[in-house]
């Protein structure tokens, strides 16, 4: 007798399928199914679940048919779902959108602050104070001053404590007001608390307030002349001989300062303030003698016809000389071809004079020459980071990085 077996239907189980969907949070769920799919997977998405889905309403048993009323039920609750999680993907998408927009803005205010900020070199600015140090037992720090009529300046330590309290209507040690008509002056601090007590030494926090309120009525400040500018994590800075500052501490640009550089000084700074930010070579021969135990080196690029290296004092007199085709005491040669006769090098020096005496600490320089020595064959360099530019005393752009500048014309190389 031959016994007929009836085809098992897939298993479909939409409400787990979809608490699965739910729990991941994802269009891409990895809920588990009794029955592997053809391709052995263990997982459905919206093309699986629909195969499956016509799968067991072809294998379905014609004696028990699946309930349509529930499987309706179940669609429109697998629909509902995939309508949500598209919601969600456009949403995704939209905030991508919206960080990139974010971003695009950043980068033009940071542009449209550079730009401010070029504008202000060579002009004399102030910059809000928010800070001072306490000065030295028997000495006094003049603070100038922003201020509306009834205020005091409060001299706070890290805690916050105002440790002293400046009127500033009063009048300073010559009897002159200390604040003029505009609000504007000048009052000095001897260090001391309010009960004639120095005050430890640090960093204390200035604060102009009304002196019945609280409220802040002004501010302290200090002068000086832009020379540069640059850029930092925090923004675009600006610097003076005082220091750096930051673009939003600007408070007021108090004059233009005379500026003879003339146009063709004007397009060489826009050409330096290119560079900012950018990886440049820069022609320089000088090396510091800082340790007689760890010598010093250069860095330099050099032809095919170099003879050799001369190490010159700040007088002019060479103290030792070196063979470019030689090598440094670690063993690594001095000079390396880059195939086309031209040559990069290293040398490192140890300090000590061709007669074998220690040499003095200081400023060394480095000239490269030829057979008949004294043609110039190549060139000491530094490589930086620029970090800023500004103008040297005679109006000319350099470039800066750390505390070192620059003429644009030792601009060797730049990537």
């Amino acid at each position: 007798m031959t016994t007929t077996t009836t085809p098992v239907a897939p298993s479909l189980n939409i409400p787990s399928y979809v608490q699965g969907l739910q729990k991941s949070g994802s269009a891409a769920s990895t809920a588990s199914t009794t029955t592997s799919t053809a391709t052995g997977s263990s997982t459905l998405d919206q093309n699986a679940f629909m195969k499956l889905m016509i799968t067991q309403l072809q294998n379905q048993d014609p004696s028990a048919p699946a309930d349509d009323q529930q499987m309706a039920a179940q669609l429109a609750q697998f629909t509902s779902l995939e309508s949500l999680q598209n919601i969600q993907t456009s949403i995704q998408s939209l905030g991508t959108t919206i960080t990139n927009a974010t971003a695009a803005q950043t980068t033009a205010a940071n542009s449209a602050s550079m730009g401010s900020a070029v504008s202000l070199l060579g002009q004399s600015v102030e910059f809000k104070q928010v800070s001072i140090a306490a000065p030295a037992s028997g000495q006094t720090d003049s603070i100038q001053l922003q201020a509306a009529a009834g205020s005091v300046l409060a001299i706070q330590d890290s805690t916050g404590k105002t440790v002293r309290t400046l009127h500033l209507d009063g009048t300073n040690t010559d009897g002159s007001s200390i604040l003029d008509s505009s609000g504007k002056g000048t009052v000095t601090w001897d260090g001391k608390d309010d009960t004639g007590a120095a005050v430890a030494s640090g960093t204390y926090t200035l604060s102009v307030q009304d002196s019945a309120s609280g409220a802040s009525t002004g501010y302290a400040y200090t002068t000086g002349a832009v020379t540069g500018v640059g850029q930092d994590a925090n923004g675009t800075t600006l610097q003076t001989a005082a220091g750096t500052y930051h673009l939003s501490d600007l408070v007021q640009v108090a004059s233009a300062a005379a500026n003879a550089s003339g146009s063709a000084n004007s397009a060489a700074a826009s050409e330096a303030i290119a560079l900012i930010g950018h990886t440049a070579k820069l022609r320089d021969p000088s090396a510091t003698l800082a340790d007689t135990s760890s010598g010093t080196s250069w860095t330099f690029n050099a032809t095919s016809s170099v003879a050799k290296g001369e190490i010159l004092d700040s007088s002019g007199n060479v103290v030792d000389t070196f063979s470019p085709s030689g090598q440094n005491a670690d063993g690594s040669s001095i000079l390396t071809s880059d195939g086309s006769g031209s040559f990069t090098g290293s040398y490192q020096w140890n300090g000590l004079t061709s007669s074998g005496a220690q040499a003095p600490l200081g400023t060394y320089t480095l000239q490269l020459v030829g057979a008949d020595g004294t043609t110039q064959q190549g060139a000491a360099y530094k490589q930086v980071t620029i970090d800023g530019t500004g103008f040297d005393s005679n109006g000319q752009p350099v470039l800066l990085s750390g505390n070192n500048a620059w003429s644009l014309s030792t601009l060797y190389t730049v990537s």
